[in-house]
């Protein structure tokens, strides 16, 4: 069969693509990430499997083994291959020979700070992004970040966000360069922070994303215009039918690329019982009633 590597988008579940949520809806196993909404996964009538207890190399095996004689959809936060992890497991599949599709996400680098009034570009401004991983401040090249020209986007920083301003201003970025924090951007959770780079705070909460930037202070232009847009909404797109979501699974299953011949396996139960203990079948309603803290 196959696996199917998609994007749920940065965390309100009506950002998905309508490709993705179909092939929600077809997968036999869903693997999807905890911060996932849990309106997205109660979207699939398959087993699910939360990835956040296995390792990364638990998961590259099961994604392998299951996906050699089932429809397998591994559904992450944002876009597969911006520190998701994708093209890890992507290359596992490949290596085992195992058929695969990446279905690209909303990602949180131009959305997150875009819903909040943020853009991460803007003539005059910035013509330029930079993205990087700051779960380790102190590992940074701090130097070559404070020289960047354009905008710094930092995932996985909003813990240390004080500690990322710290280092930048002590190799030359000015203090009063306008930055923000974003809290679980998307959700109803949401909180933005905004200040200079030199009276940046930690996260209240996260996930968090930190924005650094001139950009940053569109954001109060736009407000005080109007301008922010409509309320978003947490409502799943129903314009993506059963038939509609059980067309695009056979399309994809038809697919003639392939890295060779699958090989048969255990059935499902008896490989999620070797990899996570005893299989059980979700209810899928009952998957709303999980955390994405």
């Amino acid at each position: 069969m196959s696996v199917a590597l998609v994007g749920a988008g940065p965390g309100d579940p009506g950002l998905i693509t309508v490709k993705g949520l179909a092939y929600v809806r077809e997968a036999d196993v869903l693997v999807y990430d905890r911060l996932v909404s849990p309106e997205l996964v109660a979207e699939s009538d398959g087993i699910m499997i939360e990835r956040d207890r296995l390792s990364q190399e638990q998961v590259n095996e099961l994604l392998v083994e299951l996906g050699r004689d089932s429809f397998v959809v591994r559904l992450k936060g944002g876009d597969p291959l911006l520190f998701g992890r994708g093209g890890e497991e992507a290359l596992a599949l490949a290596d085992a020979d195992v058929p695969f599709e990446i279905v690209p996400g909303v990602s949180s680098l131009a959305s997150v700070p875009g819903s909040v009034g943020i853009p991460v570009t803007h003539r005059g401004l910035s013509s330029a992004v930079t993205a990087f991983a700051a779960h380790d401040v102190e590992a940074l090249d701090a130097a070559a970040l404070a020289r960047v020209p354009g905008t710094l986007v930092a995932f996985m920083g909003g813990a240390n966000a004080r500690r990322l301003a710290q280092r930048l201003i002590e190799h030359g970025k000015p203090a009063s360069t306008p930055a923000a924090v974003i809290s679980r951007g998307t959700t109803d959770d949401e909180q933005v922070v905004v200040s200079p780079l030199g009276a940046l705070e930690d996260a209240v909460a996260t996930p968090a994303l930190v924005v650094i930037g001139d950009v940053v202070a569109v954001r109060e232009a736009l407000q005080s215009g109007g301008r922010r847009g409509a309320p978003r909404s947490r409502e799943i797109p129903r314009a993506v039918s059963s038939t509609a979501a059980a067309t695009a699974g056979r399309r994809f299953r038809r697919r003639s690329r392939s890295f060779g011949p699958a090989t048969p396996t255990a059935p499902i139960a008896s490989v999620l019982r070797s990899k996570i203990g005893a299989a059980t079948l979700a209810s899928p309603r009952s998957a709303s009633s999980r955390s994405t803290a």
